[in-house]
């Protein structure tokens, strides 16, 4: 019976730190860049990272720097999965066209 309860112990603490040590999981996120000036909100596509949001948002911000766009606001928000970040784009597309600001997809692709 001793022997039983041990197994069963064992088996809980295992399964108990187990995500602990699966290493980050990925989240789902887009990326974008608003421009009061040119009347602009630029977005990545959905995409899956597993890196810091920190990370994330310089990559996306020296890529931006790269291209001939002008924005002065930036962020890469994040959802529970790519249809949550799909609806985020959408109703932050629809809320920029409210204030008359065109939705630009930009073709860009998070690294590792």
């Amino acid at each position: 019976m001793a022997r039983g309860l041990t197994t069963v112990a064992v088996l809980l603490l295992w399964t108990s730190a187990r995500p602990v040590f699966a290493g980050p999981s990925a989240e789902w996120r887009y990326c974008y860049a608003g421009s009061e000036q040119s009347r602009r909100f630029y977005v990545s596509q959905p995409f899956s990272s597993s890196g810091s949001p920190d990370a994330v948002e310089r990559q996306w911000i020296a890529w931006l720097g790269r291209q001939p766009v002008r924005y002065e606001t930036t962020g890469c928000p994040r959802g529970s999965d790519r249809a949550a970040v799909e609806a985020s784009i959408a109703s932050a597309a629809r809320y920029n066209a409210g204030q008359g600001r065109g939705t630009v997809e930009l073709d860009w692709q998070s690294g590792p």
